[in-house]
């Protein structure tokens, strides 16, 4: 449990840090992805003497590698428009769909079997998600969005979360740090036409920025520990860090109507359900 709360800690710290470079530092899209990319590479770095390094360079895994890169610029691109608008934990609320399509993927490829209270519960989850989208205001709009194109981009930050998995476990003889570290590599590279360096390093808040990813960084290691010591544990950390996200908003008081907070209670319960359901 102890390695659970200490990685929930450090992703909420890296998820308020997402939300922070993206708002408040108004960084685009390319930015964002620079920012993010390059620091986690940075910190990822330092961790590869303690961790070792193992990348085997076959057609496949450049094939893969590459692929990852891809789904990784589409999650920065859309989650740096979408934090501009929803917070933190809204991103998690929606990412609680990827559960339930990692379970019904699972399923047809006959890992587990069908549950009824699954497909109950996923439809709690979308109903939440709704409800949240629903009792969006315009004076939370800090960057306009319509919900259509909210929703749109919500989707393909999903799809984006959910490929990267599905092509991550592809991978094969390499250790998932230095997996990551070649992705955060390509991706940062990837960025150096569209962003001005100089302007962007000499931003105010920028040192805040780059160290709120060493939380990231430590969370990987962290992560893999609590999966060692428990696998429901290692289940349930999003479903923690979703609920800590949510009461990080009521703090800091945050615009939230009743429709929005009745949502968020229902996504909470929802995710915690489906992940407890599937880890039995």
């Amino acid at each position: 449990m102890y390695y659970v709360m200490l990685t929930v800690v450090c992703y909420t710290i890296s998820s308020l840090g997402d939300k922070y470079i993206s708002s408040k530092l108004k960084c685009t899209p390319p930015e964002f992805a620079f920012i993010v990319s390059f620091a986690t590479m940075i910190w990822i770095g330092v961790l590869i003497p303690f961790t070792g390094w193992k990348f085997v360079f076959t057609v496949q895994n450049m094939f893969f590698l590459l692929s990852l890169v891809v789904w990784k610029i589409m999650e920065f691109y859309t989650s740096a428009v979408l934090l501009k608008t929803v917070s933190a934990y809204e991103l998690k609320a929606w990412l609680g769909i990827n559960i339930a399509c990692s379970y019904y993927y699972n399923t047809i490829q006959g890992v587990y079997r069908w549950n009824l209270w699954v497909v109950v519960f996923t439809f709690m989850l979308l109903a939440g998600i709704i409800m949240i989208v629903q009792g969006q205001t315009a004076s939370e709009e800090a960057f306009p969005v319509s919900k259509k194109r909210l929703c749109i981009l919500f989707l393909l930050f999903i799809a984006s979360k959910f490929l990267y998995g599905l092509t991550m476990g592809q991978m094969t003889e390499c250790k998932t740090t230095s997996v990551l570290f070649l992705v955060m590599l390509f991706t940062a590279l990837m960025q150096l036409k569209k962003v001005k360096i100089k302007e962007l390093t000499g931003r105010k808040g920028m040192t805040g920025a780059f160290l709120t990813r060493i939380p990231n960084a430590a969370g990987l290691i962290l992560e893999a520990f609590a999966a060692m010591e428990s696998l429901f544990l290692y289940a349930m950390i999003q479903p923690i860090q979703l609920a800590l996200l949510f009461i990080v908003s009521l703090v800091k008081k945050e615009a939230m109507g009743k429709k929005k907070l009745t949502g968020s209670l229902i996504c909470i319960f929802a995710v915690c359900a489906i992940t407890v359901l599937i880890s039995a």
